[in-house]
């Protein structure tokens, strides 16, 4: 059986962090299917990340330690076995996994590959820093209360902040939810400086090769 391509996995990854920020909006976290997708996602992205880190030892056994950590930790919120704290660290351990992809991310973007792979991985790179800030802002909103004004109808919850944290990146600040807290608002000028500087560097990082030939 042919194995499969550095692009392929790059292109599974792209729908799986798809599937992950639209399916939150019509499902409920806290249900069976909730756990039961996130689990999904957590295999899927370490099945798909693996091979990327070949020659990146100490990263692989990171991301390994970060993605088993989520499946006990979510597999045990899910059964009400664990203090609250547990989901704060849960929600910790989603960040530091997640970040550590952004950076694998952005190393083979910067490595040696087809423009195929380049392009696929400044793609994954610009929607998991939209997720990422998303599971930020949660984490903020539990920790700091009042740390976003938020509509009457709205609840402190990741899809709530997933949508927050891509009108930030994308620049498009509709105004329904604002930041308070002096660290919300430095997570939102940092995320609305990477919306506008990754797409020149990624831009640049194309036509670098072009110009040099």
């Amino acid at each position: 059986m042919k194995p499969i391509s550095n692009n392929q996995r790059l292109s599974i990854l792209l729908v799986t962090l798809l599937v992950s920020i639209l399916v939150p909006f019509s499902k409920q976290d806290d249900s069976l299917f909730g756990q039961f997708f996130s689990l999904l996602i957590i295999a899927a992205i370490i099945y798909v990340v693996r091979p990327l880190t070949k020659n990146r030892v100490v990263l692989r056994r990171w991301l390994q330690g970060c993605g088993y950590g989520l499946f006990l930790l979510t597999f045990l919120v899910g059964q009400g076995k664990v203090p609250v704290w547990a989901g704060y660290a849960g929600l910790s351990l989603v960040i530091a996994f997640y970040t550590s992809i952004l950076v694998l991310l952005m190393v083979h973007l910067f490595s040696k590959g087809s423009m195929n792979e380049k392009l696929l991985a400044a793609i994954n790179f610009y929607f998991l820093t939209g997720i990422t800030f998303g599971f930020l802002y949660t984490l903020v909103g539990l920790l700091v209360p009042g740390a976003f004004s938020l509509p009457s109808s709205s609840t402190l919850d990741w899809p709530v902040f997933v949508y927050f944290s891509f009108i930030n990146l994308t620049t498009l600040g509709y105004g329904d939810i604002t930041p308070i807290a002096p660290i919300a608002k430095s997570l939102v000028v940092l995320e609305a400086t990477i919306g506008v500087l990754s797409p020149t560097v990624m831009i640049a990082r194309f036509i670098r090769p072009t110009l040099s030939e």
